[in-house]
């Protein structure tokens, strides 16, 4: 049969390995954590002066010392701007009084993907989802269909004695 025959319905219950209901999909269409929490924070545990080279540094995924010595050369060599810039990151740049906690590592992904490129990650989140709702409607499709329902009379015709 072809697609346009099948039955398709956003009615779905996801169950974990335990029988429970899974939490995230259980959960769709709450509220959800909140705005991003991916955000460019002056880092005052790690920190120099006021903790922007390496508030930059963790927001961008850059070795910090690096970005410091970067720094450092940039105002050798332009003084005093980048003095100026350092200045009004510390006092624009809101520091950073606990680091985020993910729940896994690709969460942190997702969130600083988001934070760089958010037409690309809104880009790979549509694929996604296209595929699982293809997916989604195969399975819906082999479980309404009355083929199905046939194989199983069969099934159970082979096995009765």
């Amino acid at each position: 049969m072809t697609n346009d025959k099948k039955h398709h319905h956003h009615h779905h219950h996801y169950y974990d390995q335990a029988g429970q209901r899974d939490g995230y999909a259980y959960r769709a269409g709450e509220p959800g954590p909140g705005p991003n929490p991916f955000q460019i924070r002056r880092d005052m545990k790690d920190h120099k002066i006021a903790g922007v080279c390496s508030g930059i540094a963790k927001y961008f995924g850059w070795n910090t010392g690096w970005l410091r010595i970067g720094w450092i050369l940039a105002t050798l060599i332009t003084f005093p701007f980048p003095v100026f810039a350092y200045v009004a990151a510390a006092i624009f740049i809101k520091p950073a009084h606990e680091r985020v906690k993910y729940e896994n590592p690709e969460d942190e992904r997702f969130w600083r993907d988001f934070s760089r490129q958010p037409r690309a990650t809104f880009s790979e989140l549509k694929h996604r989802f296209r595929a699982l709702d293809a997916r989604i409607g195969d399975m819906e499709y082999e479980v309404t269909s009355s083929e199905r329902g046939l194989h199983k009379a069969f099934s159970d015709l082979e096995k009765s004695p």
